[in-house]
């Protein structure tokens, strides 16, 4: 493989990454910046950050495309590349439930195949680098392991982005890993009123924000029911702001009385649907043992994966 062709073809990938999470980014400006308050890092810097990060992500790219620019282009790739590789495994290994900020399909990547990807394209940076610099005349051997090597990478690449493809897409909320709020709720008996705060730790939770006349909320409760068995160990709160006699109704009709694991509350101040941004219902959140947000799904979901959501 010719020099210039295998430069090209690292750097326009490059392009074509950098375009597409800086425009990502921009496009969900306020989730992005949402997901970098949660930071334990960068939350402090995050309203400079928000914009610095997708503009500069955009002025690479253009940088990279012009020939005289490419080299010094091309070590802003390795050096921004190397600090998201090290911020992501610093941040996965304390804690792999905090929100990713990448921007668009790479944000559905599971924290091995994030570090993977990100480790692939310093390297590919790396040897771009090591091609353009090199001043003598290539040698077979240095072109048979540059051309291998980047081969390789960029089926590690392609089969990570494959990975985050066929994977379910889970609602990004930009508040993954943080508690859930605290707030009252009016149990069916219309006498006790549950604050989340006193909802014990120890066990995942599974939170459904719904409407008593959702067919599709209707449909995931039957689901349920049908599977119980699978959420022994998982506890189960629903919570809806619709009029307690609708939601009494449903709760009787579903006879959630029979499942101990099961609660369900009206929730009057809309808190929880409000607080995680939920577009509709159902609105399913899944919590850890320390109740905090895993994963958000805004729409009925197959037991199986709910089931492995809060598994995780």
């Amino acid at each position: 493989m010719q020099k210039t062709l295998l430069v090209d073809i690292i750097t326009y990938f490059f392009i074509l990454l950098f375009v597409y999470t800086g425009v990502a980014k921009l496009m969900e400006v306020h989730l992005f910046k949402e997901q970098l308050v949660s930071s334990p890092f960068l939350g402090s810097l995050a309203g400079v950050i928000t914009w610095a990060l997708p503009i500069g992500e955009l002025l690479l790219a253009i940088a990279l495309f012009i020939p005289k620019w490419r080299l010094k282009a091309l070590y802003v790739t390795l050096s921004l590349m190397s600090f998201f590789t090290i911020y992501v495994i610093v941040i996965f290994f304390m804690d792999d439930h905090l929100s990713c900020s990448c921007g668009g399909i790479i944000e559905e990547l599971s924290p091995r195949q994030h570090i993977l990807f990100n480790s692939a394209c310093v390297i590919l940076a790396a040897v771009a680098i090591a091609i353009l610099r090199r001043r003598q005349e290539a040698t077979r051997r240095f072109n048979w392991l540059t051309g291998t090597s980047a081969l390789c990478l960029f089926l590690v690449v392609g089969w990570v982005l494959f990975a985050a493809f066929s994977a379910p897409v889970t609602l990004k909320t930009g508040l993954e890993g943080r508690l859930l709020p605290s707030f009252n709720l009016l149990l069916t008996d219309s006498v006790t009123r549950l604050n989340t705060a006193d909802i014990p730790t120890g066990k995942p939770l599974i939170v459904i924000g719904f409407s008593p006349s959702c067919t599709h909320c209707q449909a995931e409760t039957r689901d349920i029911i049908k599977n119980i068995d699978q959420f022994k160990d998982i506890r189960i709160y629903y919570m809806t702001p619709y009029p307690f006699d609708q939601m009494q109704t449903f709760y009787r009709y579903f006879k959630l009385s029979r499942y101990p694991n099961i609660v369900m509350g009206r929730d009057s101040t809309n808190t929880f649907m409000s607080y995680f941004k939920a577009q509709g219902v159902p609105f399913i959140g899944v919590f850890d043992s320390r109740k905090r947000l895993l994963q958000a799904v805004n729409s009925q979901i197959n037991v199986e994966r709910l089931v492995q959501m809060a598994a995780q």
